[in-house]
């Protein structure tokens, strides 16, 4: 370690000497990561952002994984194992900056970036925001995963790919589609495994001839997204102990994290639930009831896990981040706690830090995301935690950046893709320049919130905040039979009536709840389906201040229901939490001389702005005309 330190000195005195023409920095280091030659380690990756110069060649040894950010640009850069690939020139000057020696690389932009990669076999023009390439010992695979790329090298014609596509190009061949290749699977590596096994405790001490030892062997792997070697793995630990309960474990932990429903259900019916008794297949379990909305068994779960495994950091870091889930922050800031004093780690400072996030203690809660991305900046959650402390504190721009850090960490995972939706929207970041789009084809010029939804729209976990999100986007630009639409596919998606809770209750996501969805039913004349929507909502959470406001929107436009639209606004009043999104003036007084439907009554499209709280200044405007 000492060494890797002395090292890492010499790097950033001698880049400080020479004239470095930076083109990028290092954002994530799992692994043995080097930059000719030099050795980098992710606390120092996470904390300098290291400087990645033109000409500088960044290798990817066995069992490691990095991430890179290209300067001014939106472009990141996931590097896989056994990979090495060099920044030729700033993407500015000269498109073709990148070259691919060995190895895959997952290149994700949110904004369209012209780019070409040099991959040997073939070059990869790129004008979308996210594909996949691959260099082997005699062939280059390029796949698209959202937008469009075109492979062509100088033996035949070009073949033009988009979303879902694949071409393969043989030594001495032109490219051609292939429809054997699986997006999905290309990626793999790049996910994010949640742990259920801490692989280092103990290990020293373990033979090959102890199960144990492989299960440790595939959770380190997965860490590092090696899917392949981690399946060997758990593959030789079952075949020393076909009952052992981590190797189940760590085979749900995979058919989680990769969305395969089939495997889930097998796997559950596999085992008698309620005789697992290691704490790594109590976590698993908990992740998979977790999935299927049973948030009270998942609790159940893992406090058996930690009850019977005290000193499992894991097991306790799993319950605080399910004590967060469900509201309960003084037990997620007490297990968190307890977990960081036996091992600092990654998910218990997450954890804390958004239990600060959720006090108001926004500076803490930055701090804390800060050293969870020091000590793993693999997880997505900690670059997420860190993105909404940022924009709580008014920075939107650089907040927005970190959420698509975790978008980047985990390019699979709705959720993080509707929170990058959502700053897109707060950012109202429409379509790329004209100029851009005339190189594109049309269906690559969207805006970049409607993007992100439509993506996390498609991925196979089921979640309802995309679906929530962009009913909200389409209402605020007068779609109102579209939003209604989205609206009830959150609907259908959530197993409540509450259909104004994201599932992730990390961020209460407080403007959004005090949003006025009865408007939607408003425009088109449903007043009475808004009335049904809001008393299911009331009365299946009587608490939540959202389904109150909403029925006082409602009876806002309705004659003689001004008692019942103030009682239903003071309940929301009462119950609600501090909130950016202020309660329209004409709400909270009976005698304005307004006609209903007249106006002010009717609530601005700004009402769903902000979407995320901030601090800063806010103007709401509203206003009535007339004339005989």
């Amino acid at each position: 370690m000492f060494v890797s330190l002395l090292i890492l000195g010499q790097y950033g005195v001698s880049r400080a000497q020479e004239a470095c023409e930076s083109v990028a920095h290092i954002i994530s280091a799992q692994g043995e990561i080097r930059v000719n030659e030099i050795l980098i380690d992710n606390a120092t990756a996470s904390r300098d952002q290291l400087t990645v110069c033109v000409g500088d060649t960044i290798s990817a040894g066995q069992l490691s994984r990095a991430a890179i950010a290209i300067f001014n640009t939106e472009t990141v850069i996931r590097i896989d194992q056994n990979t090495e690939l060099r920044l030729t020139s700033p993407a500015a000057k000269d498109p073709s900056f990148l070259k691919l020696f060995k190895g895959a690389i997952n290149i994700l932009s949110p904004a369209p970036q012209p780019l070409v990669v040099d991959a040997g076999f073939v070059n990869a023009a790129v004008e979308g925001t996210e594909f996949h390439i691959r260099v082997e010992d005699d062939q280059a695979i390029v796949t698209v995963l959202q937008g469009q790329v075109k492979a062509s090298n100088s033996i035949g014609s070009p073949v033009s790919l988009t979303s879902g596509q694949s071409a393969s190009t043989r030594m001495g061949q032109a490219p051609q589609r292939d429809s054997s290749i699986i997006p999905e699977d290309t990626i793999q590596w790049a996910l994010y495994y949640p742990p259920v096994i801490d692989f280092q405790e103990d290990s020293k001490d373990l033979t090959e001839n102890d199960p144990h030892f492989h299960t440790r062997n595939a959770a380190h792997e997965l860490s590092v997204g090696a899917l392949d070697s981690a399946r060997k793995s758990i593959a030789a630990a079952a075949q020393l102990d076909g009952s052992n309960e981590e190797v189940w474990a760590l085979r749900l932990i995979i058919a989680l994290t990769q969305n395969r429903t089939t495997d889930i259900e097998q796997l559950l019916m596999d085992v008698n639930t309620g005789e697992l008794s290691s704490a790594a297949a109590l976590i698993a379990l908990s992740y998979a009831q977790q999935k299927q909305f049973q948030l009270q068994a998942a609790l159940e779960t893992i406090n058996k896990a930690v009850d019977t495994h005290s000193q499992n950091w894991l097991a306790k870091a799993r319950r605080s981040e399910l004590s967060l889930s469900v509201g309960n922050i003084d037990q997620a800031l007490e297990d968190a706690q307890a977990a960081n004093d036996q091992v600092a780690n990654a998910r218990s400072q997450t954890v804390l830090g958004f239990a600060l996030l959720a006090q108001t203690k926004i500076s803490e809660a930055a701090e804390a995301f800060r050293q969870a991305i020091a000590l793993g900046s693999e997880d997505p959650l900690p670059h997420l935690g860190l993105g909404l402390a940022k924009i709580r504190s008014g920075d939107l721009v650089e907040g927005r950046h970190d959420i698509q850090m975790a978008s980047v960490m985990d390019s699979q995972n709705a959720l993080v893709r509707s929170y990058l939706g959502k700053a897109f929207y707060e950012e109202k970041r429409g379509k790329p320049s004209k100029e851009l789009c005339e190189k594109l084809e049309a269906s690559s010029c969207r805006p970049l919130d409607e993007t992100q939804f439509d993506l996390a729209k498609g991925l196979p976990d089921n979640e309802p905040t995309p679906w929530f999100y962009d009913a909200i986007r389409k209402q605020t630009i007068n779609q109102p039979i579209p939003a209604l639409e989205d609206l009830q596919g959150s609907i259908d998606r959530n197993n409540n009536r509450a259909v104004y809770r994201s599932k992730l209750l990390l961020d209460e996501d407080l403007a959004a709840r005090s949003a006025a969805l009865g408007r939607i039913f408003r425009d088109l004349g449903l007043e009475q389906r808004a009335l049904v929507e809001g008393w299911h909502s009331v009365n299946t959470d009587p608490s939540d201040f959202s389904g109150h406001r909403f029925l006082a929107d409602t009876y806002s436009t309705l004659p003689r229901h001004e008692i019942a639209r103030v009682s239903e606004l003071l309940q929301s009043q009462l119950l609600q939490p501090l909130n950016l999104a202020p309660i329209q003036p004409q709400l909270a007084e009976t005698n304005l001389f307004v006609l209903s439907g007249a106006g002010p009554s009717d609530v601005a499209f700004n009402e769903f702005n902000p979407l995320f709280m901030r601090d800063g200044l806010r103007f709401q405007i509203n206003g009535v005309g007339g004339g005989n």
